[in-house]
């Protein structure tokens, strides 16, 4: 037997990996169109089937915004954006369909939404790292931290130094030395639409 057989044996299966996206675009799938606008909540695909799938009509979308945390995938509804679910660090699968979007419309304004703590940063850079798509933070500021501040969190030992750490990036560095001195971290979900 081989791995999966023997594992299958004592019920335990390999699932597909999906990735959830939503937003006014046309999915051509083995020649049918699907307006996935018409679904209010996006759809998931699987990553075996990433490959069939087209993209009709990017027309509407400007922006791309990857979403950190489901919560906020499914509260979220920007107007004239795909968004698309990461899951906190992107995998193969969704770094698959972030290239096939950036291909389609690389002129569309990148975004990544997270939370506003050391992992949100953290998997902000890696995706633009990895990915090598031009992504900016979206609600991941200094304003949004004041804003929501009555749902933060106090900071741990360890978020204090993954931070410090951190704060030599220049794009976070305000919104960090604002969290070290009133020892505040924000989930993504407390943004309120």
């Amino acid at each position: 037997m081989d791995a999966v057989e023997l594992l299958a044996e004592y019920g335990i299966y390999q699932t597909p990996d999906f990735v959830y996206f939503k937003g006014d675009v046309r999915l051509l799938v083995e020649g049918e169109e699907m307006n996935l606008s018409l679904l209010k909540q996006g759809i998931g695909i699987s990553g075996e089937d990433i490959e069939n799938i087209r993209f009709s009509d990017f027309s509407r979308i400007q922006k791309v915004i990857t979403v950190e945390n489901l919560t906020s995938f499914f509260r979220c509804h920007e107007e004239n954006s795909l968004l698309v679910y990461l899951g906190g660090y992107h995998n193969r699968v969704r770094r698959k369909l972030l290239q096939k979007i950036y291909d389609a419309i690389p002129a569309a304004k990148y975004y990544h939404f997270g939370d506003i703590d050391a992992g949100g940063f953290l998997i902000f850079l890696d995706l633009r790292k990895k990915t090598e798509i031009p992504f900016e933070s979206f609600r991941m500021d200094l304003d949004t931290l004041k804003q929501y501040s009555q749902y933060g969190k106090k900071l741990t030992e360890t978020d204090k130094k993954r931070l410090e750490k951190l704060e030599e990036e220049k794009e976070f560095s305000e919104v960090i030395r604002y969290m070290l001195e009133k020892n505040i971290k924000l989930e993504q979900e407390c943004i309120i639409e």
